[in-house]
């Protein structure tokens, strides 16, 4: 099996799981882990087009379009149809990309369902938002079971993805959009990559200030998170320098190297993998910016993670991973518990932006826990 890993960290575009199938395999619905918070959440998806610029991977295109997702506390309703975690023709398509050897009739990538229900009732009252930016290729459902944590405690959470440059984004009336070559750079060509690396970054960038803009109308966005994930939180900071207000920037985890180019005082956490140990003592990259994040700033790591460990991979292929042929499972999504690593990066995540969304310290961030033993305060 190869390894997913990110362009915007140089290494390969896809990695491609190939999982050997017992003749009589029973079929697996994969099953998302519930959010633990007090409220029920809703979702609704919005199809957003920005006029005022083109495409940046098809400058031909006088408009930049988005497909995003509105996650929120809701009124509990069983008349709502719970949401799909992916669209149908994009779990098609990444089931086909991404686990191209396990049979449709074995694996129900497409049956999978969140915990939001479809367009229920918002609960009324004012609340933070939070923006969601995947890593390059991946699409915006890439973190559901953080999304749907955060939710469940109040908070707005908005789903981003960049279109062409994410495996596939549907569009309403099964418009069906795919990476395109243009948003692959050469990776034997150095310039070629600083440069797609450059541009990831700023579209995302825009993106932000633009799905900001437009959702104003509906709810307030008067304080404003983002995480993301190799890209997406740069991504924050650089909107931030140009201006839009965002309040706190958190890496699940993020990387460093000449592409960033904004840092501030926005207060930041990264939480970094043992396995690439992207943190500010031993990454070269790391240890030079972080001077430069001059506000509160938090650097946390999960021992026996790697980048599978920070989406939801982590609560899906153990379904693939039992049953089957072994593959290079630990390699995937580390070596860590499954149900530790996702209790643990609910939980920091969410005390991350209580303190610096509503200004409330549940002193979790102040040294390390007993509950969670596998967090590490990189000093």
């Amino acid at each position: 099996m190869m390894t997913r890993r990110t362009l915007l960290a140089g290494t390969g575009a896809a990695g491609i799981i190939g999982v050997g199938v017992p003749a009589q395999a029973a079929t697996v619905t994969p099953v998302l882990p519930a959010p633990t918070g007090p409220y029920s959440i809703g979702r609704t998806d919005l199809h957003l087009v920005d006029r005022s610029r083109r495409d940046p991977w098809l400058p031909d295109k006088r408009y930049r379009e988005l497909m995003v997702s509105v996650w929120y506390p809701a009124r509990r309703t069983r008349e709502c149809p719970l949401a799909r975690y992916q669209s149908r023709l994009v779990a098609e398509e990444y089931q086909r990309l991404v686990l191209p050897t396990v049979p449709t009739r074995v694996l129900n990538w497409t049956g999978i369902r969140t915990h939001a229900r479809l367009e229920a009732p918002m609960l009324p009252g004012r609340r933070p938002v939070i923006l969601f930016s995947p890593k390059h290729l991946e699409i915006r459902s890439y973190a559901t079971l953080v999304v749907e944590e955060l939710a469940s405690r109040g908070y707005l959470v908005v789903t981003t993805e960049g279109t062409h440059e994410a495996l596939a984004v549907e569009f309403p009336h099964g418009r069906l959009e795919t990476i395109k070559p243009q948003a692959m750079p050469d990776m034997s060509d150095p310039a070629d990559l600083l440069d797609k690396q450059i541009r990831t970054v700023r579209s995302r960038a825009e993106d932000m200030a633009f799905v900001l803009d437009t959702i104003r109308a509906r709810f307030d966005v008067s304080t404003v998170g983002v995480f993301g994930m190799v890209g997406g939180a740069v991504a924050g900071l650089r909107a931030a320098a140009d201006g839009v207000r965002i309040d706190a920037v958190a890496g699940m985890p993020e990387v460093i190297g000449p592409w960033v180019t904004a840092a501030g005082s926005v207060p930041f956490l990264q939480f970094s993998d043992s396995e690439a140990a992207n943190n500010h003592r031993d990454d070269p990259g790391w240890r030079a910016f972080w001077p430069k994040l001059t506000g509160w700033k938090l650097n946390l790591q999960l021992e026996g993670s790697t980048w599978g460990s920070f989406c939801d991979y982590q609560a899906l292929f153990p379904s693939i991973r039992n049953g089957y042929p072994p593959f290079d499972y630990g390699n995937e999504v580390g070596t860590i518990a499954p149900v530790r690593s996702i209790a643990a990066q609910r939980a920091y995540l969410t005390a991350f932006f209580d303190l610096h969304l509503r200004g409330r310290d549940s002193g979790l961030l102040r040294g390390p826990s007993a509950e969670h033993p596998d967090v590490s305060f990189i000093v």
